[in-house]
């Protein structure tokens, strides 16, 4: 039998944990509805399916809680996360605020080098859109704002906005009918425009209506799926100033 040729041949095969393999599946019934807003997720029962432990199920639901698909509440259980229409009107107008602010620093902190790796991410993004994977959608939009809160240099504020934004971003996307789009995608250049050409006033306005079209798109949708008249505009962005919707 021939020996194999020396150097490099087949790919290094990626080494996956069961919790791994546990959010991967829990995932996927979020996206394909299977699992649905509010649901109770219970720990035994789901090791039982499996026929798995349940520390790596634990290790998973973490690690699920840390990405916002699940809201694990002390001494009743864990739920896939969930919120009314008006704690969704609420976290977004405090959010427009908070992601201002960080924009605002990183405006003066931000490198080329750092310019050409969010448009990278945005090129992501779109990827994303046109193929309406919702999943990647959250998934690389997150990553986007993630980096943009990292660039204000405010470590406090990075986490006060992870913790803020990653349940609501993964509440509105599974709870909405609201499509991931293309066009949704290329909204994020403007951010990434800004941060290279704007000065203030311009900048912060740019930024602020972009955010602002953005957090109006899902209160609305949330608004509606709840029986609820959508909320103006200004009572999306906490300025009281009127805001636009960026489509």
């Amino acid at each position: 039998m021939a020996a194999l040729k020396p150097g490099p041949v087949f790919p290094v095969l990626e080494t996956v944990s069961t919790r791994d393999r546990i959010v991967a599946s829990l995932k996927d019934a979020f996206f394909s509805s299977m699992l649905k807003p509010g649901d109770p997720i219970v720990e035994r029962e789901l090791a039982r399916q499996m026929k798995v432990g349940t520390p790596p199920v634990r290790e998973a639901l973490i690690s699920l809680q840390e990405q916002g698909l699940v809201r694990r509440v002390a001494n009743k259980g864990t739920y896939v996360t969930k919120f009314t229409p008006e704690e969704v009107r609420q976290t977004y107008a405090l959010r427009v605020e908070l992601e201002l602010l960080a924009f605002q620093w990183a405006k003066a902190r931000v490198t080329p080098s750092d310019l050409e790796d969010l448009e990278r991410r945005v090129d992501y993004l779109v990827d994303a859109g046109k193929s309406g994977q919702r999943r990647e959608f959250l998934e690389r939009d997150l990553e986007f704002h993630n980096r943009c809160w990292e660039l204000s240099g405010n470590q406090f504020l990075v986490d006060v906005l992870s913790r803020l934004l990653a349940p609501m971003a993964a509440f509105v996307v599974l709870a909405s009918s609201v499509p991931t789009t293309e066009a949704m995608a290329r909204e994020h250049f403007a951010f990434v425009n800004a941060l290279r050409n704007l000065e203030e006033p311009e900048f912060s306005t740019i930024v602020r209506k972009t955010l602002s079209g953005s957090a109006l798109r899902w209160v609305t949708a949330m608004a509606t799926l709840g029986n609820h008249s959508g909320p103006s505009v200004s009572a999306v962005d906490g300025s009281g100033r009127h805001g636009e919707q960026v489509l």
